[in-house]
């Protein structure tokens, strides 16, 4: 038996039996490297080789920031704008959720410190306004799903460093996509208040949305401070993750002052176990990866896969298939470092552009984030609404198709993603 099916084989067999996937992905690979009779030292050598990386430390920069814009309760001055935005649009609440969801991914590029921040104001806001328990839940967990699509984004942080990828421009690609999600699920949030008669908020006036604009014009600064800084060749990802918490500190504790000093002990805490789940999966997604590349396994897929390798649109539908199963039962992290020689090849094979697959990729992962039996912001959302995963369902199946529905649309028009970084970055698009 081939050396890469067992491999997948006993992966898949471990993960069936509810082993943790970091502890699966290392168990599979030294089964096969004892197997073939390569030296167990290969599994130390590579599991530091793929932590070693600075860029990679941008993920916990990310993380920490969304977790002191949570807890400096920062997501209370969004809804403040979002609402003096769309709020007199009919079904004002859901449209506040998708809005500040938006604008909640700009700053932290993280999917869940979206969901926990943006669901513990708006879930029992909605919920109180008359707004059904299972929509609301949906709503909120599909909308959080702009967290790793929106730019900055750690899915593309990890994709750019795995893949030797401009994380500029996966940047870049991202922000039009992402404003189509958006705006297509505010069209549903519209259709589904009139279907149920749902009103909308009072009009803001002038003086309260200027009011709402200056409560928000500081927090909406982090993400320009990011992006712009990236873009601009100021500060590489991981300096950019540094900056945005060093700023998030500046402003909830010294301009709003609306968190104490004694809280980050927690919140530096919280955000390091947060981290330490998916970096012992990114250790053994090494080994895994490392073991496909030694087995020629990106070349093998690239020959069975025969015309689907010669043609762009049918490489990314391809891919975009596989990643769809994998974000079902795994982290995009791991997902993204495992397969990446096979995109990477597919790529190469194919002629399609690296920053129009990153962005697929990146986008098919999200799916996974609210798909059981994985879909973990489909989880938080459903613990903080007080609701069952599998009443929630009927409503997050509308999303989901919404979403894919975007996914390959990007995949048939590819300038719809590629039209910013061409235009700003064209040295990094092929």
């Amino acid at each position: 038996m081939s050396p890469i099916l067992i491999l997948f084989l006993s992966f898949f067999f471990l993960v069936i039996l509810r082993v943790p996937i970091a502890h699966s992905l290392v168990l599979s690979s030294a089964f096969v490297i004892w197997l073939v009779g390569l030296s167990f030292d290969l599994i130390a050598q590579q599991m530091f080789h793929g932590l070693n990386s600075f860029t990679l430390l941008a993920v916990p920069f990310f993380l920490l920031a969304g977790q002191l814009l949570n807890v400096g309760l920062i997501t209370d001055r969004l809804v403040r704008l979002a609402y003096a935005m769309v709020g007199w649009v009919r079904g004002g609440l859901a449209h506040i959720n998708v809005v500040v969801s938006m604008i909640f991914a700009g700053m932290s590029g993280s999917s869940t410190a979206d969901t926990a921040g943006v669901g513990a104001v708006m879930i029992p806001a909605m919920v109180k306004r008359g707004f059904d328990r299972r929509f609301t839940v949906a709503v909120t967990a599909a909308s959080s799903t702009m967290g790793v699509i929106i730019p900055p984004s750690i899915l593309m942080v990890i994709y750019g460093a795995a893949g030797g990828v401009s994380i500029g421009a996966l940047f870049l690609a991202g922000a039009i996509p992402g404003m189509l999600i958006g705006l297509g699920q505010m069209a549903y949030c519209y259709y589904y208040a009139v279907q149920h008669d749902m009103a909308a908020e009072q009009r803001a006036s002038l003086s309260e949305f200027w009011a709402a604009l200056k409560a928000g014009f500081l927090p909406l600064l982090v993400p320009v401070i990011i992006i712009g800084g990236v873009l601009t060749g100021e500060f590489t990802a991981t300096e950019a993750g540094m900056i945005a918490c060093v700023y998030t500190v500046f402003l909830i504790f010294g301009i709003f002052r609306s968190a104490k000093w004694r809280s980050m002990p927690k919140v530096l805490t919280e955000a390091v176990v947060i981290y330490s789940q998916p970096l012992l999966a990114v250790a053994g997604a090494m080994v895994f990866g490392w073991l496909l590349a030694y087995f020629d396994a990106p070349a093998q897929v690239a020959e069975l896969s025969g015309p689907v390798a010669k043609d762009p649109t049918l490489a990314l539908l391809f891919i975009c298939a596989v990643f769809i199963v994998l974000g079902t039962f795994m982290d995009g992290i791991p997902a993204i470092i495992i397969f990446m020689p096979i995109v990477q090849e597919l790529v190469r094979t194919s002629g399609a552009s690296d920053i129009h697959t990153g962005l697929v990729v990146v986008m098919t992962l999200a799916l996974g984030l609210v798909t059981p039996p994985y879909g973990l912001c489909l989880l938080l959302a459903s613990v903080i609404g007080n609701i069952k995963i599998s009443e929630v369902m009927g409503q997050i199946v509308i999303f989901y198709a919404l979403f894919l529905a975007i996914v390959l649309l990007i995949i048939f028009v590819p300038e719809i993603a590629l039209f910013l970084p061409r235009l700003v970055m064209p040295q990094f698009v092929n």
